[in-house]
């Protein structure tokens, strides 16, 4: 697909892509975590005799499973951006990043 470069579609067609990036390495970022608190958990438990061992694989697991939600996210907010720039219009996110927020913001009090 190639478009006019009138104005300013070039920058926004790139700024685009830029956020889908953003979208992408927080993702990673957040799955990245999951393990990282698993393995803490892990050598934590292996040093005291804590029963926090318990609870290091379910919550791995929902940060993981959060940051291949926070990729579905920029996947699909991405080609809605897309197609609404190719219309001429763009649409505002805000439930999308408000989730996103709230749930790390949940998920950092219950670890710390």
């Amino acid at each position: 697909m190639t478009l006019e470069n009138s104005g300013s579609v070039a920058r926004d067609h790139l700024a685009s892509e830029r956020t889908f990036l953003a979208y992408a390495r927080t993702s990673l970022t957040i799955a990245s975590t999951g393990v990282a608190l698993v393995q803490l958990f892990t050598l934590s438990a292996e040093t005291a005799d804590t029963h926090s061992q318990r609870f290091a694989r379910p919550l791995g697991a929902v940060m993981i499973a959060l940051g291949m939600f926070t990729l579905g996210v920029g996947v699909m907010r991405y080609f809605v951006v897309q197609d609404a720039l190719i219309r001429g219009v763009y649409p505002v996110a805000r439930i999308s990043a408000s989730v996103l927020s709230f749930t790390l913001l949940s998920l950092i009090l219950v670890v710390f």
